[in-house]
């Protein structure tokens, strides 16, 4: 299925396109809220600037995805792989990421206002400038060399918390994630 043949049936009322592959596709600014697309291979697919709001991506395959901008407000992300994924400035408010893979995942600037990363794995994942208020972080898999450089609105026992996990360098920023979570740079 092509990207057009797509929003071309979502727009008729379809909204169910579970365990689909639309690999390496353009939805660049697509307005597809409630869409199912769990269980879908969707590596690579640029979602720059779309609307996913309340979307079901449950065990679907992101690696490499780009989601710049986008609104994936209330989406269900849950046991999905969305590692080396760019999810800069992504209005990400209310998402569960519960059991997802985000290794390397860039978050920065991300609006996280309530997401659930209950036991993500979090390896190397940026997270500068993200506003992660009421944000749930328990049980990760681990936070190893993830950057929470200039993160806004993380409670102090959550701080704390991660600190105690905390190890490593960001790959990329070379930031050391002890220090990033103190505010030390």
């Amino acid at each position: 299925m092509t990207a057009e043949e797509l929003i071309k049936e979502y727009r008729r009322g379809r909204r169910d396109f579970a365990e689909i592959s639309l690999s390496g596709l353009n939805f660049r600014a697509a307005i597809l809220p409630e869409i199912d697309l769990h269980g879908s291979n969707l590596r690579g697919v640029d979602f720059t600037g779309a609307n996913l709001t309340g979307a079901n991506l449950s065990r679907s395959y992101l690696y490499e995805s780009i989601c710049r901008s986008a609104i994936l407000k209330n989406a269900d992300f849950t046991a999905s792989d969305i590692s080396w994924a760019n999810l800069t400035w992504a209005n990400l408010s209310g998402a569960n990421l519960t059991k997802c893979d985000l290794t390397t995942t860039n978050f920065s600037g991300a609006n996280l206002i309530d997401a659930n990363f209950t036991r993500a794995n979090l390896k190397a994942t940026n997270l500068r400038s993200t506003n992660l208020k009421n944000a749930i972080l328990i049980g990760l898999s681990t936070i190893n060399d993830a950057d929470f450089t200039d993160v806004k609105n993380l409670s102090d026992s959550t701080r704390t918390y991660l600190h105690t996990i905390a190890e490593g360098n960001h790959p990329f920023t070379k930031r050391d994630t002890k220090d990033t979570l103190e505010g030390k740079l």
